[in-house]
């Protein structure tokens, strides 16, 4: 009896809606708060001796919230065309918009936000990097078979 095997690209797409849909939920979350209540939120920040500006509290849920959709989307995308091989190369696009979404993100933190590079900067470079090769690896496994 023949197994059949899951491609890498639908197990790291699964892992991609998820945090992707939990992103997008505190982003979306996080934007409510600050439209209903901006100044008990700015309140708080000046209270606890953190200054920000409404513009940067803005720029970080946007990115939450645009990060958290691209991730989302990629994992759909990933789980759904992972065996098809006329569209093949849609995960590889998401892949590369994924991994160019976080380096602009990463500058945009340490401009804004003063963050230096730590460990946990890590982490989103690691999945869509994983998710990249997985596109990449589904591509070469789908051109062979034809």
């Amino acid at each position: 009896m023949k197994t059949r095997k899951t491609p890498l690209l639908k197990w790291i797409a699964m892992v991609e809606l998820v945090i992707g849909a939990y992103n997008l939920m505190n982003g979306l979350l996080s934007a409510y708060v600050l439209i209903t209540d901006l100044d008990g939120v700015m309140a708080t920040f000046a209270e606890n001796g953190v200054e920000y500006s409404i513009g940067v509290l803005g720029i970080s849920v946007a990115i939450t919230s645009v990060g958290g959709l691209l991730m989302s989307l990629a994992g759909v995308i990933g789980m759904i065309f992972a065996s098809l091989p006329e569209k093949q190369k849609i995960p590889l696009y998401f892949g590369y918009a994924l991994l160019a979404f976080v380096i602009l993100s990463d500058i945009i933190q340490a401009a804004f936000f003063g963050i230096s590079i730590s460990l946990s900067m890590l982490f989103p470079f690691v999945i869509h990097g994983l998710y990249l090769w997985g596109a990449v690896k589904n591509k070469n496994q789908l051109e062979t078979a034809v």
